[in-house]
């Protein structure tokens, strides 16, 4: 087992109506709270949460990441049209799931998601 999991996200807004097949939400995980060491990927299943607070038990996301580079933990999610939730401030986490092993990342990370057009 790991010794822990740290999340990096490459955005820290979205607009609620964005979506794009190659405009993707993206980002790293590490094996340390310094975030110097990509945790290794091989044989997870990664996903993406979006939460109100820490304290909050709905989850307004819960969607399968896609590996990127396993060797480097960077994963992606193309978001679809009316996917990510009403505007607002949100704790994301990453669930990363293998057989007989699953953890969430350790730190916290928000991502503001704003107004905006709902296709």
């Amino acid at each position: 087992m790991a010794y822990g999991a740290y999340l990096t996200l490459d955005q820290t807004k979205w607009a609620y109506g964005d979506f794009s097949d190659t405009n993707k939400l993206t980002g790293t995980i590490y094996t340390n709270k310094d975030r110097t060491s990509a945790f290794t990927l091989t044989g997870y299943t990664i996903t993406i949460r979006l939460y109100k607070s820490n304290w909050e038990n709905a989850d307004y996301f819960n969607k399968a990441a896609t590996i990127v580079s396993a060797g480097d933990g960077t994963w992606s999610y193309a978001v679809s049209t009316g996917e990510f939730p009403a505007a607002g401030r949100y704790l994301v986490k990453a669930e990363l799931s293998k057989s007989g092993e699953r953890m969430s990342t350790l730190n916290d990370v928000y991502i503001m998601v704003r107004g905006g057009p709902t296709a």
